[in-house]
């Protein structure tokens, strides 16, 4: 069965649509969460073919988008990731080398001068974007991870002085960060495409969460004391939720 991903012009908005060859007497379109999925019958060989099925999927995107204008805005926030493309998180730029082997898994390695090298599969059969994005955020995850300590560290010596289990980095869409019973904190490194002072804010509430497991008027004293334009880092991470992220 092939599966291939291509990207469509909807009045502006470039759609990903992932083709899909099965067994099926007609053709169907069906909106995915990251990609317009079109499911063609397998027994279309010709490229002409395809293109035909592609643009009766492109009218049908049209069409939908007249009766419901925001319904293709999902895709509008999707970034695409190419060769040579910059990357850049927590402050700092990444060059992408991505390269295609026979390898069957994909592979991601820092070299030197901030060269990040993407090994992904040479095969049609696979979302592309979506293994550079997990490669990517698999790296973020290790890279950042002794900078949210650190900073965990430096702010829990400085106000709270409270043991703390562990500190981990996880990609989170839920929530910025968490606090357990267990005095596991539990970061979303989708934070790093904030600026740093936000970042330090989602640590400074957490480390709260340490004296005060709910949201009372105590919690929010204590971290308005140590950062008093709190609200506005919250009003940013609201804004910016789809923003910052892979």
């Amino acid at each position: 069965m092939a599966n291939n991903l291509y990207y469509i012009n909807i009045d502006g908005i470039k759609v990903p649509i992932r083709i899909v060859e099965e067994r099926r007497a007609s053709a169907r379109v069906a909106l995915g969460g990251s990609h317009v999925i079109l499911r063609i019958p397998k027994a279309i060989l010709f490229k002409t073919n395809i293109d035909k099925h592609i643009e009766w999927a492109s009218n049908w995107l049209h069409q939908l988008k007249i009766s419901k204008p925001e319904i293709l805005n999902r895709y509008t926030n999707q970034k695409i990731y190419a060769d040579g493309d910059i990357f850049t998180i927590g402050g700092q730029r990444f060059f992408m080398e991505i390269i295609k082997s026979n390898k069957e898994t994909g592979s991601i390695k820092l070299q030197k001068e901030g060269v990040l090298k993407i090994d992904i599969p040479d095969s049609e059969n696979y979302d592309a974007q979506k293994l550079i994005k997990n490669l990517l955020i698999k790296f973020a995850q290790k890279y950042f991870l002794p900078k949210i300590t650190e900073r965990v560290n430096h702010y829990n010596n400085l106000y709270f002085h409270k043991p703390i289990n562990s500190v981990r980095l996880k990609y989170n869409k839920s929530n910025w960060g968490s606090c357990s019973t267990g005095k596991n904190l539990n970061f979303s490194v989708r934070l790093f495409f904030a600026p740093a002072d936000v970042v330090d804010y989602v640590v400074i509430h957490e480390l709260a969460h340490l004296v005060e497991m709910n949201h009372s008027d105590r919690f929010w004293k204590i971290v308005s004391d140590i950062m008093p334009d709190y609200v506005q880092k919250e009003k940013l991470l609201k804004i910016n939720s789809a923003k910052y992220d892979f």
